[in-house]
């Protein structure tokens, strides 16, 4: 049986060389095979994620560097393979360089090259799997324990920085973008320069209102104030790209290389336009259609995919009233959640998780009568209905 076996693309223009392949790595993987790069990117996309892909180099229309080249862009995790003869060898060697090419494969295939070759290539795979799951568990967890222990400190930024965070992540999943994990990161550091601020300033930048020249001048710096943070962090050169794009520029990353960086810039400047909006108040349709008509252009398929994601979220949630004791880990805030002094604990938006609730119940601890409302307005997915009453 194959179902265990490494999934690998093989794409030739050769159709008797890719049956040749087929009979030669029978036993160590699951083939697939495309006759041309526009039919392989048609596999790939149908029947992915595939462990290796390899192709060889002249192919009608794209070459094969080319089409790895795209492969790499949507799956990042993929060992890519390019077979390539001594006329081409140059190019190969460019793909090789460019970081598109995990091993060149000569032709004609030798067999125990060849299954060689896949089993490194399995085995590159996995390390790269395991890596991303390491930097998922210890990088992406300590920049979410982070946001969460900050927005008790500056609810508004922090707040922002997990509706954006939320909205940005989802965003990408819909549109199947590689590194979820980038742009929820780059949310969160969006927002890290504002506790460089007084918090009457920080909160006038918070609303984009008009600011004194000397803030003007702050707020031009923070581009270095975030680049200087994420510099003593390994791993984030790219999160540091996609926040150039938003901060600085994004002229430089409008090419082929730095696609996946302007892909997470557009995504991460729309959600935050959108939080901005939703703070002053508008709802949902005014939004979008602001985005899709207003004066900044903004990128259609996130646009959709916002639109999306909005109308699956109002058939799953419901607005709900509930006392202190009875909120729970899932449910999400309403409105701004306010002391009776008018203090901001938490805005609207906010993710009610296990530090959160810990939070409330110590501000509740330390008043002789609860500081909260009697009853707090709450989002409540529709399964948490029945929990509640």
């Amino acid at each position: 049986m194959t179902k265990d076996l490494p999934k690998v693309l093989f794409v030739d223009d050769q159709a008797e060389v890719l049956d040749d392949i087929k009979v030669i790595v029978a036993e160590v993987c699951e083939p697939y095979t495309a006759l041309n790069a526009e039919e392989g990117m048609k596999v790939f996309e149908n029947e992915g994620p595939f462990t290796i892909v390899a192709s060889d180099q002249i192919l009608p229309g794209m070459n094969g560097a080319e089409f790895l080249a795209m492969v790499s862009r949507r799956d990042p995790y993929c060992s890519t393979m390019l077979v390539t003869g001594h006329a081409n060898y140059h190019d190969a060697m460019r793909a090789v360089n460019d970081g598109h090419v995990f091993r060149l494969l000569d032709k004609p295939y030798a067999e125990q090259d060849l299954i060689d070759a896949i089993q490194a290539g399995v085995r590159q795979r996995e390390l790269l799997e395991s890596e991303r799951v390491l930097l998922h568990e210890t990088l992406v967890g300590a920049v979410n324990a982070l946001t969460e222990t900050l927005a008790t400190v500056k609810p508004l930024f922090f707040g922002r920085a997990q509706r954006v965070k939320r909205m940005a992540g989802e965003v990408a999943r819909y549109l199947n973008y590689p590194h979820v994990w980038r742009v929820e990161t780059a949310a969160v550091f969006s927002q890290m320069a504002s506790i460089t601020l007084p918090e009457e300033e920080a909160e006038n930048v918070f609303l984009r209102k008009q600011l004194r020249p000397q803030i003007v001048e702050l707020v031009k710096k923070f581009p270095e104030v975030i680049t200087h943070l994420l510099g003593h962090i390994p791993r984030l050169g790219n999160v540091r790209e996609i926040l150039d794009c938003l901060l600085v520029s994004s002229a430089p990353y409008q090419t082929p290389d730095k696609e996946n960086t302007y892909k997470a810039y557009q995504i991460l400047d729309a959600a935050l336009e959108y939080d901005y909006l939703e703070v002053e108040g508008h709802d949902s349709e005014v939004i979008l259609a602001t985005l899709k008509g207003g004066h900044k252009e903004f990128d259609s398929q996130v646009i959709e995919a916002i639109s999306q994601l909005l109308h699956k979220s109002r058939t799953r949630y419901l607005v709900n009233e509930l006392p202190l004791d009875d909120l729970r880990v899932g449910m999400r805030l309403a409105e701004d959640l306010k002391l009776e002094t008018e203090m901001l604990v938490a805005p609207k938006g906010t993710d009610i998780s296990r530090h959160f609730l810990q939070v409330l119940h110590n501000y509740d601890s330390c008043y002789d009568r609860s500081p909260f409302p009697k009853l707090i307005k709450v989002f409540v997915r529709e399964a948490q209905t029945g929990e509640t009453n």
